[in-house]
């Protein structure tokens, strides 16, 4: 084979010493021809595998799938070991369009099973292959199976120690189950074997974000600003500088939130007004590097939208789910939408906008209490109690969902018992919240007592005064 500079593969023609060279750049519109071609020559399957993965590269999804099912259809019966990269390069595939913002439902379900089929397969013929291990990984991220994901990509170490793809993996799914410091175990092994920066994702923003739940805001903020140095062209590093400060920005501004937060995760060291100022700087820098970058855009809709500027965050997260890549960012880029229309008084716009970011992420839950506050608005009040109900399960001591619950209630027939039970958990939730020097400044809210009140007033005299 030739160099990769040239791009051109060199295809041994049968009974003969000499070659044909085949310009990847020039590649016919339709696979069929170069399979026609390799058929002829009697080709190794390895040759199928090299053009599908140079009709991926240029974006010709449905051409790579034709050549690698090509490929395996030529498997010779005594040779199914050569089979094997076909069939993981083909359940990639597979995986990689069931998680693409144009599958959705039935579809997504079909690509799924498609890749588990010849995972099994591969599997069959050859139980020792790292990549099988691998992708099976992949393809139980793809099914929300972390532990599944978890046991394949440590069989993928242990028959390949120096796997950065199965580290990766690896430390993304430890990430995701809270285990920070084994996470940032797995992406330091992968920067001791990659320092170069050659590899994608860059290591060092999943070494920040570790060293940031950890607790060391510092270091954190070192590791991300190593790896804008590292790739200028990159936006993430920048947008995650960004939500570190505008974050540090909220619990300046409200104390509480920083009880939940790691030690150290608030960059307490500088003012309100220097954090937002820095974290603008970053937005910027990002948009400049990656102005089509879907998570820039959702980033800087945020922003706008809590200055109040609601038609042009509408106008970002538009934009962000017309450049959205995965289901995560699209449905991210339907709550900033909807949370605009909501804002600008849009209510049906907002209701829409909302059913389809928790049809598409069922666990966000800001977007799923959004939609009971639409669903109250249109006074569905069953619907709205069930949504409610869903994010008080998963956040119990939410005030903001206690006291909707406890409104609702308290509008139903019959339910003004359950509605005071809701109220009286909002309450001891604020204090236990507050210090001492802060109750009196969480008890200012005159609607909740006065619905605790009203409530009281038909029970209890005496509770009804205290209130």
């Amino acid at each position: 084979m030739a160099s990769l500079e040239a791009r051109v593969i060199e295809v041994p023609i049968d009974n003969s010493n000499d070659v044909l060279e085949i310009d990847c750049s020039q590649l016919p519109s339709h696979a069929a021809e170069i399979c026609d071609i390799l058929e002829n020559e009697g080709s190794a399957l390895r040759f199928y595998q090299l053009f599908a993965l140079e009709y991926y590269k240029q974006g010709h999804i449905e051409e790579a799938v034709v050549a690698l099912k090509r490929g395996m259809a030529n498997a010779k019966a005594n040779d199914q070991t050569a089979k094997v990269p076909l069939l993981n390069l083909l359940a990639s595939i597979y995986v990689q369009k069931a998680k693409s913002t144009s599958v959705v439902g039935g579809d997504r379900d079909i690509m799924l099973k498609m890749a588990t089929a010849l995972l099994t397969e591969a599997e069959r013929i050859d139980r020792t292959e790292p990549n099988t291990h691998l992708i099976a990984g992949m393809l139980d991220l793809a099914k929300r199976q972390p532990d599944a994901a978890l046991r394949h990509f440590d069989a993928a170490l242990r028959a390949a120690p120096r796997s950065v793809a199965a580290l990766l993996g690896r430390a993304r799914v430890l990430f995701s189950k809270h285990r920070y410091q084994h996470a940032l175990e797995a992406y330091q092994q992968v920067l001791v074997l990659r320092p170069s920066g050659s590899s994608r994702p860059d290591p060092r923003i999943g070494i920040g974000l570790c060293l940031h739940k950890l607790g060391h805001a510092d270091d954190a903020r070192r590791a991300l600003l190593r790896a804008a140095e590292v790739d200028p062209a990159a936006a993430a590093p920048h947008i995650l500088l960004a939500t570190m400060d505008l974050n540090a920005v909220k619990r300046l501004l409200d104390p509480r939130i920083d009880a939940a937060a790691p030690p150290g995760a608030g960059l307490m060291s500088a003012g309100a007004g220097e954090l937002l100022r820095r974290a603008m700087g970053q937005l910027q820098a990002a948009y400049e590097r990656q102005p089509a970058s879907a998570a820039t855009l959702i980033r800087l809709a945020d922003r706008l939208f809590f200055q109040s500027k609601y038609d042009a965050a509408r106008g970002l997260a538009e934009r962000a789910l017309a450049a959205a890549d995965t289901m995560a960012i699209q449905a991210e880029a339907h709550y900033q939408a909807a949370r605009a229309h909501h804002a600008a008084r849009r209510f049906d716009l907002a209701y829409d906008a909302y059913q389809r970011c928790v049809a598409i992420n069922d666990r966000h839950h800001l977007a799923r209490y959004g939609l009971g506050q639409m669903q109250l608005h249109r006074t569905d009040m069953s619907s709205a109690e069930a949504t409610f109900q869903r994010v008080l399960d998963a956040h119990p001591r939410c005030v903001e969902v206690l006291r909707a619950l406890g409104y609702l209630h308290a509008r139903l027939p019959n339910t003004k018992a359950k509605a005071l039970e809701y109220y009286e958990r909002e309450m001891h939730v604020l204090a236990e919240d507050a210090s001492a020097s802060e109750a009196a400044l969480c008890f200012t809210d005159a609607n909740l007592f006065l619905e605790a009140g009203l409530l009281y007033e038909a029970s209890s005299a005496r509770r009804a005064r205290t209130a």
